[in-house]
């Protein structure tokens, strides 16, 4: 919502306050103010006069004028297609500053010397779709009332400042001028002035009828204004539409959506001419039934989709857009103003379907003031009698299904000082009450409000409550900590998470949060574990989010493939959160640690040094993050070749956890890194509840011994198809009582080594926290560990 402050000021003083104040006090109220600037920032503009106008002799679109300025007059060297002798317009003169910071120098045009700018409404800062169709083309043309010399910018009603409300789903009430004046009056203790309509007296219809066949429109109002002249706004109303960001069309149409801004209420005009009865009757559309809107384009329709139609053909979309076939143009003489209620939801579902939201649609959605509505109605047919020189008399056509019934709410001083833990007085509420203009009765500590209609977002005590709080103002509430007899700690599972987090994050990874939601394509992919059916969404937002994901993989190699786009190859990201999928037609929810590393690990320019991330890298993190939550012995990594087709065929292992699987590891396909147009990329995935429910031991503190260590290095030749990690496991069963650590140092196949044999060398640390080891320890425990490797795996010592 766009706020002009100099419309504002029509209805609420707010001389005595700065714009930038006042959007601190309506932030500090509720009401967000998410930017504050001047509707045109360009300067010494003024209304100039063309007094005479000629062909550039070096031009074909250049024309030289010659311009009275008031107080001197100008050669202008102008661009403009519509440019006329005559004609008053807005010329910025030397030393003018434009908006973009364009400063206006005396130049040369191919010969011509020019002496400052005739501008567009564009060149003041106005964008072009809020521009009149007549000017959109070229400069704008002032009315005749326009003083040659004045500020142009004060005539045209750009100095103007613009607040940019961002309104909450439940401040409805603030989508309208008169809205936010309630507002402000509240917030700075100030009268509201209200526009005429709302008590003009009405009799009604006996010649044109109102007929509501659906149960979606509850309340509709019409009223016939003859005789009007269509031609443009005046430039007041067309300045105050264009500071709300609407761009001005002719004066009825501008004149509903001034009401419409102004009251909160969208009306529409019908050309009553075009109509082929003497009656309205508003019903849901049939089954493809068609209409083409104002847009020009044919809507097929649907029963759900509510229509305004004449009795015999559709000429309206309900509160979304009218029918081209009533359209207000050039020759209209009679007018039929509607202004009406209608269901949100029906409003809502048909401008998403159909694609047209308009600001119409939007106030509809949330739901109008039904005892706005014949004010509305009113307030536009005085405008029209204004405006367009329009007759009316005081009879409007009316059907109605509703009841408006007021809202009272009965509340207590005691429950207001008990929720908001201060202590207000019987007199601080009843001012808040006067200032937000609420009717109430009092009976000792007993309030009667009677909420008005234009605040249906206050159904309870409790928004009662929050009212009062804004008004008075939330800096008077107390800074206080909640009682409680519980001493805030993180629980084991939380415990293991937090560490698991800094662990990843000590290792160079960076944490991200993904959507929940993924598409049909990536819904199962990078399934290393059969894990049911995956869940839809009733109504998704979008195709891309309709599915609950099974794995977080896609979404991080989105994020890779969003960086790389953006030069950006080193990245290594981790995420902790849920997959969802259905299991015997009930919906299950696992948490699961995931990651995708890519580029390099590290990189040091001055030596040329760089580490690039590979599987061994991405292991050696997993198996960090084991030791840290101490259950690295239970911890398993075995190659698997028969794994999913978005793997690495032969670059991809499972995680096992005390021999059960809880995870995979491996690189991308290169066939899939190709379709997220990214490098070679390694990533892995563990379900964290099987890890976090694992009983782990607690780390215990070892001293460093004062003992010297000894070294032993053993090379055996093994199958090649032994994997490493099982023999370092045999040889700590042997070892455990002096065995520090083994190593692996070495791995060969080739020259002197049989086909399918491998040569694995080891490196043994022994020690004794007690004592200085001897070399008969030391080869006992070392020939028990070659025992073992020869008699288990047939390894044998090689020369």
């Amino acid at each position: 919502m766009l706020l002009s402050l100099n419309w504002l000021r029509d209805y609420v003083d707010i001389s005595d306050i700065s714009p930038q104040e006042l959007a601190n006090k309506l932030t500090l109220s509720g009401i967000e103010i998410e930017k504050v600037y001047p509707l045109s920032e360009a300067t010494n503009c003024v209304i100039g006069q063309v007094i005479s106008k000629e062909k550039h002799q070096n031009s074909d679109h250049l024309s030289v004028c010659y311009v009275d300025l008031g107080d001197s007059k100008a050669q202008i060297v102008c661009g403009a297609p519509n440019v006329a002798e005559g004609q008053k317009v807005v010329v910025a003169k030397i030393g003018a500053t434009l908006p973009g910071g364009i400063k206006i120098k005396k130049s040369n045009l191919r010969g011509v010397e020019s002496n400052g700018m005739i501008c567009s409404l564009k060149e003041l800062g106005i964008e072009n779709k809020f521009v009149p169709q007549e000017f959109q083309e070229g400069i704008v043309v002032l009315g005749k009332d326009a003083i040659v010399g004045e500020d142009a910018i004060k005539y045209l009603g750009l100095d103007d400042t613009i607040l940019e409300l961002k309104l909450t789903p439940n401040r409805s009430d603030c989508l309208s001028m008169l809205g936010i004046a309630y507002e402000v009056a509240a917030i700075l203790d100030k009268e509201v002035h209200l526009p005429s309509g709302e008590n003009t007296p009405i009799n009604i219809s006996n010649d044109f009828k109102v007929n509501i066949k659906s149960q979606d429109c509850s309340l509709y109002y019409a009223k016939i204004i003859k005789d009007v002249k269509i031609e443009s706004s005046p430039q007041w109303l067309q300045a105050k539409l264009m500071a709300c960001g609407i761009r001005p069309i002719n004066n009825v149409v501008d004149v509903t959506n001034f009401v419409m801004l102004e009251l909160g209420q969208p009306l529409h005009a019908f050309d009553y001419d075009k109509l082929e009865s003497k009656e309205i009757v508003v019903r849901n559309a049939y089954e493809n039934e068609k209409l083409i809107t104002l847009d020009n384009i044919e809507r097929t329709l649907l029963p759900n989709d509510l229509l305004i139609t004449d009795g015999k053909r559709a000429i309206g979309l309900a509160g979304v857009m009218g029918g081209l076939n009533t359209e207000i143009d050039n020759n209209t003489k009679n007018v039929l103003i509607e202004s009406a209620v209608f269901k949100p939801l029906v409003i809502r579902n048909t401008y998403k379907r159909l694609n047209l939201r308009s600001e119409a649609s939007i106030r509809f959605e949330k739901g109008v003031d039904p005892n706005r509505t014949l004010y509305a109605l009113n307030r536009a047919a005085q405008l029209l009698k204004d405006l367009a020189k329009g007759n009316y008399d005081n009879t409007v056509s009316y059907a109605s299904s509703t009841v408006v019934r007021e809202n009272v709410i009965t509340i207590t001083l005691e429950k207001i000082n008990q929720v908001l833990g201060i202590i207000l007085t019987k007199e601080d509420i009843e001012n808040v009450f006067k200032r937000l203009k609420f009717n109430y009765d009092v009976k000792g500590n007993v309030f009667d409000v009677k909420v008005p209609s234009r605040r249906p977002d206050i159904t309870i005590q409790e928004d009662l409550i929050e009212e009062i709080i804004r008004i008075y103002g939330y800096n008077n509430l107390k800074y206080t900590l909640p009682l409680t007899d519980t001493i805030g700690m993180l629980n084991e599972r939380q415990q293991k998470i937090r560490v698991i987090r800094n662990t990843l994050l000590s290792c160079g990874l960076n944490e991200v949060i993904t959507y929940s939601l993924t598409d049909d394509k990536s819904a199962n992919r990078f399934q290393y574990v059969e894990s049911g059916k995956e869940i839809k969404i009733l109504k998704p937002m979008s195709e891309d989010h309709a599915i609950m994901r099974k794995s977080l993989l896609p979404s991080l190699l989105d994020v890779v493939s969003y960086n790389m786009a953006r030069n950006i190859d080193d990245v290594l990201i981790f995420e902790i959160g849920k997959k969802y999928y259905l299991e015997d037609e009930k919906p299950q929810e696992v948490l699961l640690l995931s990651g995708a590393c890519t580029g390099l690990v590290s990189e040091t320019k001055w030596q040329k040094a760089e580490t690039k991330v590979d599987f061994y890298f991405v292991k050696g993190v997993i198996e960090t993050v084991f030791e840290r939550l101490n259950i690295i012995n239970n911890l398993s990594i075995k190659q698997n070749n028969d794994i999913s087709s978005d793997f690495h065929p032969t670059r991809t292992g499972n995680i096992y956890l005390n021999e059960e699987l809880v995870g995979v590891i491996g690189q991308v396909h290169p066939k899939l890194q190709d379709e997220y147009d990214i490098k070679e990329t390694y990533v892995f995935e563990i379900d964290l509840d099987k890890v976090l429910n694992t009983k782990t031991k607690p780390i215990r503190f070892q001293s460093i011994s004062k003992y010297p260590t000894v070294t032993r290095d053993i090379a055996i030749v093994v199958d090649e198809n032994i994997a490493a990690d099982t023999l370092v496991k045999a040889i700590k069963s042997k070892g455990r009582h002096i065995l520090k650590s083994v190593e692996v140092f070495d791995v060969y196949q080739g020259e002197h080594v049989e086909k399918n044999k491998k040569s694995i060398a080891f490196s043994l640390v022994f020690e004794n926290l007690d004592k200085t080891l001897t070399d008969e320890e030391v080869t006992k425990t070392y020939n028990n560990i070659v025992n073992e490797l020869e008699s288990k795996f047939g390894a044998y010592l090689r020369k």
